[in-house]
């Protein structure tokens, strides 16, 4: 049963994919870049879009979580991720500290809004963070039930740090958010990915104080046990596309350059599994 849970959500992922982009910019443009991005009319239907798309991922991190962590650090887990994200982004964007001075446009940016702060990104970062997370596991070759060292929270943060890079240039150039005093790298200032760097380690270390060492040890194929950092790995080559649609050209060969760093380091440590597969 969870081995086609999981295969349903990557289906229902990677057809959301394509939905979002055959709305917000014409079934033509998933063969060649999309021309009219700053003209797409409709926008409104591609966001609702992406809410099922947060929700959705969000959902199922929370069952995956419940099988390798249990429902009591799962719960742990999410509160803290949630909490701590949405915490430190209204500071940022009421006060300027950690990420620097930055502000929402409303429009932009589905569901409700509190503290000046869209809810739904709290609830992105959180899924982020367990996808990276799932993902050092899977590249240091641990098994997703270990006790998170400090090595992986390490791991982590870079993850998610690198991961950035790719995706704020594309919400700053699409008009999500802007800062106060943009920064050189396409508008975001260095402080940003510091503070998601930082944000994402005081996470990490508080789960690992809070969380119960009990994971559960029962086992699940390779593709369930690290699916969300399977994911995780496709994400960076995914952005890369609106990135050099919008001339980002920097933060799109970061996104593939990651995507293939992170493929080649999975083929290493699991060549022998891979090749398995590639028999069958």
């Amino acid at each position: 049963m969870v081995d086609y849970f999981t295969i349903f959500f990557f289906a229902l992922c990677l057809s959301i994919f394509f939905l979002y982009r055959i709305y917000s910019t014409g079934i033509k443009s998933l063969l060649y870049f999309g021309g009219k991005l700053k003209d797409e009319s409709n926008y409104k239907k591609a966001e609702n879009i992406r809410m099922i798309q947060v929700i959705l991922g969000f959902s199922f991190f929370i069952f995956h979580s419940v099988l390798f962590f249990g429902i009591l650090n799962t719960v742990i887990f999410f509160i803290i991720s949630f909490t701590t994200s949405f915490f430190l982004e209204i500071i940022g964007a009421n006060k300027g500290y950690v990420f620097g001075k930055y502000s929402y446009e409303p429009s932009l940016c589905p569901g409700p809004m509190l503290g000046n702060v869209p809810l739904l990104i709290a609830i992105a970062w959180s899924g982020l963070i367990y996808m990276s997370l799932n993902c050092s596991f899977l590249i240091l070759g641990i098994g997703f039930n270990s006790i998170i060292s400090f090595e992986v929270i390490l791991t982590t943060s870079i993850f998610i740090t690198i991961l950035d890079l790719v995706l704020d240039p594309i919400a700053v150039n699409e008009g999500r958010w802007k800062w106060d005093k943009p920064g050189n790298y396409y508008g975001v200032p260095i402080q940003n990915f510091i503070g998601w760097f930082f944000n994402t380690t005081i996470i990490l270390v508080l789960f690992k104080l809070l969380s119960s060492k009990n994971m559960i040890s029962e086992s699940h194929p390779f593709y369930v046990t690290f699916a969300p950092g399977l994911l995780f790995i496709c994400l960076p080559i995914i952005a890369s596309r609106p990135c050099f649609e919008r001339k980002l050209y920097f933060a799109g060969y970061i996104g593939i350059l990651f995507t293939v760093f992170l493929s080649a380091i999975l083929f290493y440590e699991h060549n022998n599994y891979l090749s398995s597969l590639l028999k069958i």
